[in-house]
């Protein structure tokens, strides 16, 4: 099941960033559609004040996905940095997640030409691995609600200081 396909130029209206200025920091996030068809979580994070982290959320009317064994994305081969995806049911609070690390696409030669050529590559994280998190630091909680899942979300953290760009071209439910 198709969650975002990210073709319509509007496609990124409903993410928002969620980032460390929260608590003093000056990292800065945003999901930008392309012309050509994918979107890009990109943006810059700042270890200053204290910060280390930015993230863009998409909150929904909460849909069933019990009847599927996880997430997928397809991705950008290249990326360069480690991200996370966030989920939340209707039931997590404020400041709790389920999170889950981004696996790292397996890395594709490159032409020696000056032009890139994306290459799109789909990875799968199960359900299974998204586990409680409050603020960064695990929790004991019950496991999400699948059936009543209202919020996905991508981050970078973990002191990875710099620019930063992640091209998506779908997100989905295998």
């Amino acid at each position: 099941m198709i969650f975002c396909d990210f073709k319509a130029l509007d496609a990124a209206k409903p993410w928002y960033g969620i980032n460390d200025t929260v608590m003093g920091g000056l990292s800065r996030s945003k999901m930008t559609v392309s012309p050509l068809g994918y979107a890009e979580f990109s943006g810059h994070v700042s270890l200053a004040n204290g910060g280390g982290f930015a993230s863009v959320r998409c909150e929904f009317n909460p849909i069933d996905v019990s009847g599927f064994t996880g997430i997928y994305l397809e991705l950008d081969s290249e990326q360069d940095k480690h991200y996370k995806v966030n989920l939340k049911d209707v039931y997590t609070p404020q400041s709790t997640v389920y999170q889950a690390p981004m696996p790292v696409p397996s890395h594709q030669a490159i032409s020696a030409s000056c032009t890139r050529i994306v290459n799109w590559q789909r990875i799968d994280i199960p359900f299974s691995d998204f586990q409680p998190q409050c603020r960064g630091k695990a929790i004991s909680r019950p496991s999400i609600a699948l059936s009543q899942l209202c919020s996905l979300g991508l981050v970078i953290g973990a002191q990875q200081s710099g620019d930063f760009a992640l091209k998506i071209k779908e997100i989905g439910y295998y």
